[in-house]
């Protein structure tokens, strides 16, 4: 089992092989396996991407994020510039239907608002609008429409986490509420856990997925 001081130094390596992230304005704090980053970055892609750097670490079972965005001069736009640039990757997004999204933007903060038809479809409106400059930071309040039983779901899921070689299948639990989807059992990394994760969004019509999983 690593000690916190060889997870903090895979942290920092990690982050400084990342060639997306100012390694430099990071600071990294470890307890007791979770991992708490202190700084400030100069966009809201390199936030995320230090957290994600950070997930990748064998024995982190936590990440906490407190990094400060600090938008540079050539990035920093007017709200109603930026509501524009949103409103593009919306209309334009082939991947999902954005022209049901709403968006609000406030001091540099983008908050969505509406319905679309699955998860994936959130998550690559989240990756576009996380590339958009200017962007401080992503409220996200969008859902996922209901669509089919839960017995049904939970048959799905769980042939999906079976298919997954990285998720070992036989120590996760689903339950399923409705269109609620909740996890429980124990996990040996959090990549694994967000993989399982994942796996139980990309049944249609998964509303919420509540996360009991544990690494150990």
């Amino acid at each position: 089992m690593k000690s916190d001081t060889q997870i903090k130094q895979d942290v920092l390596d990690e982050l400084a092989w990342d060639p997306e992230i100012e390694a430099t304005r990071v600071g990294v704090e470890v307890k007791d396996g979770a991992v708490t980053l202190l700084g400030s970055v100069s966009t809201y892609r390199q936030k995320f991407a230090a957290r994600e750097a950070a997930k990748r670490i064998a024995g982190v079972r936590a990440v906490v994020d407190k990094l400060q965005i600090e938008l540079p001069s050539q990035h920093r736009m007017s709200d109603s510039g930026l509501a524009e640039r949103i409103a593009h990757v919306l209309n334009w997004n082939v991947s999902a239907n954005g022209k049901d999204i709403k968006a609000e933007v406030s001091d540099g903060v983008v908050t969505l608002n509406g319905e679309l038809e699955h998860q994936y479809e959130r998550e690559n409106i989240l990756r576009n609008i996380e590339h958009v400059s200017g962007v401080a930071n992503v409220i996200d309040l969008m859902t996922v429409k209901p669509q089919i039983s839960a017995t049904a779901l939970q048959r799905d899921i769980l042939a999906a986490l079976r298919r997954h070689a990285v998720v070992e299948a036989e120590k996760i639990t689903v339950v399923t509420t409705n269109s609620v989807v909740t996890l429980e059992g124990c996990v040996e990394s959090i990549d694994e856990m967000e993989r399982a994760e994942r796996a139980a969004w990309a049944a249609p019509g998964v509303t919420n997925v509540i996360s009991n999983l544990k690494v150990v």
